[in-house]
């Protein structure tokens, strides 16, 4: 009968395993390492039933050559202390039954021993013991969802046993000189597996040998003993082999710590990190080469609208090249950069058909008296800044461009850059360097002469973000 037991179970085993492993669900991710347990279910309650029996499955002596199967239940309440460690405390409660009607393991009939039955009443039998759980920590699979374990107790006993004498066929109730229930010390010895089916219900399968301090739990002892006595080195035990649902306790949010894995959750974090910086370092790659500048004009390819310009060749905020007169030629080729619209078309070196006005001509050069400057440019552009930076932006350059191309079809003018700073500190320091980055440019890029150009910055006059250009 015992082994039919074990191979039920043994299937039953594999049956839920099986069955139920697709409703384990995974473990959150959202816990953080080395942040205690407070972010898990710990406690457990469980309900469990099967059959107790008069003898254990390591074997060893017993009073009765036919242990018989009863009925039997219990309940359970359980905290997890941490991944491989719980306490619980058991409830159990049942029948146990036995009789002489097999033979001795000699093959002869048991007839020398005076007591031919049993039943024993288990009151109840309360245990509080330590809970060790394997598998929780699992390199191989990332669900866990079958996890067993071992437990080691010890608790107290409360039982009524009654007998058949040899001779008759009365059950009456055993002889001692204590009180009916007895009560006494004994030791649960479990090995189980716990099959999770939700993130808060377990299927609870396990064998219990018990352990009783007493030789009198079947009402018998020893053989080799009077009956009337209790043997000192053969004491009796049962055992209990069950199955049951355990509820464990706690936020819908969390998950029961005896399943956690924490080497899942580790490869969880560490690779959606790896995820995290592959994506960000593909974008980095992605814009690096949308910001690349193949033909060198200060252009990104990715708002060239010419990517194959010239070397030396100026562009505007397009990456086009610059015609600054609008004569078809492009201002690196042009000869005449500034070619009067009546002075159109022009030839292949942009030089216009007018020749210089007769004025222009005495003037140029001469520096001579309040009017040698009568005839220079005085429409330059502003250039506009933000707030207090200085950068040359894109359309900054392009207007110093346009300011370059008209100091250098009259070199005999000169320019003032001015600003026009508050009374702060702070401003008139961002006024100057505006200032300066304007000159610079148009020495070092535009090739315009150091000394044409002065620079001023005044508090007052004009608006903070603003620099003019003058004739100077």
């Amino acid at each position: 009968m015992l082994q039919i037991v074990i191979k039920q179970i043994s299937f039953l085993i594999l049956f839920i395993g099986f069955t139920f492993s697709v409703f384990a669900q995974d473990n959150t991710n959202t816990v953080k390492p080395f942040s205690g347990s407070s972010q898990f279910r710990k406690l457990s309650v469980g309900i469990n039933a099967g059959v107790m029996r008069p003898s254990v499955i390591i074997g060893g002596s017993n009073d009765f050559t036919n242990p018989q199967d009863q009925f039997g239940f219990g309940a359970n309440l359980k905290y997890q202390l941490t991944h491989y460690l719980a306490f619980q405390g058991d409830f159990m409660k049942g029948k146990l039954k036995g009789n002489q009607d097999k033979l001795l393991g000699s093959g002869r009939p048991p007839d020398s021993r005076p007591i031919t039955s049993f039943e024993t009443d288990l009151k109840w039998g309360l245990s509080f013991s330590g809970v060790i759980t394997y598998g929780n920590i699992n390199w191989l699979r990332m669900k866990n969802f079958l996890i067993p374990y071992v437990s080691v107790g010890g608790g107290l006993v409360s039982y009524e046993p009654k007998i058949v004498k040899r001779g008759t066929t009365e059950l009456v109730p055993f002889f001692t000189e204590f009180e009916l229930p007895i009560r006494e010390f004994f030791v649960p010895v479990t090995v189980g597996v716990k099959v999770k089916i939700t993130k808060a219900l377990n299927v609870d399968i396990g064998y219990r040998m018990n352990f009783v301090d007493a030789d009198n739990f079947d009402g018998y002892a020893y053989y080799t003993v009077p009956p009337e006595q209790s043997s000192t080195v053969k004491k009796d035990k049962f055992q209990y082999v069950f199955a049951g649902i355990e509820y464990s306790i706690g936020k819908k949010s969390k998950s029961q710590l005896m399943f956690d894995n924490p080497a899942s959750r580790a490869n969880s974090i560490i690779q959606s990190q790896i995820n995290t910086l592959t994506t960000k370092v593909d974008s980095l790659i992605s814009k690096q080469k949308s910001l690349d500048d193949t033909d060198g004009d200060s252009v990104a390819d990715l708002y060239d609208k010419e990517p194959n310009t010239p070397a030396g060749c100026p562009v505007d905020a397009s990456g086009v090249m610059r015609d600054t007169d609008g004569d078809g030629i492009v201002d690196c080729k042009d000869k005449q950069l500034i070619t009067p619209t009546e002075c159109q078309p022009v030839d292949a070196d942009g030089v216009g058909k007018c020749p210089d006005p007769e004025c222009c001509k005495t003037r140029m050069g001469t520096g001579d008296g309040d009017n040698s400057n009568a005839n220079c440019p005085s429409d330059y552009p502003s250039l506009t800044f933000r707030g207090n930076g200085i950068r040359l932006t894109r359309d900054v350059q392009a207007v110093i461009a346009t300011i370059a191309s008209k100091i250098k079809s009259r070199p005999d003018c000169k320019i003032m850059i001015k600003g026009y700073p508050e009374t702060s500190k702070s401003s008139q320091a961002a006024c100057q360097k505006r200032v300066d980055a304007i000159k610079l440019q148009l020495i070092e890029r535009e090739g315009v002469s150091a000394d044409r150009i002065t620079t001023n910055c005044e508090v007052g006059g004009g608006d903070k973000n603003t620099v003019d250009i003058s004739t100077n």
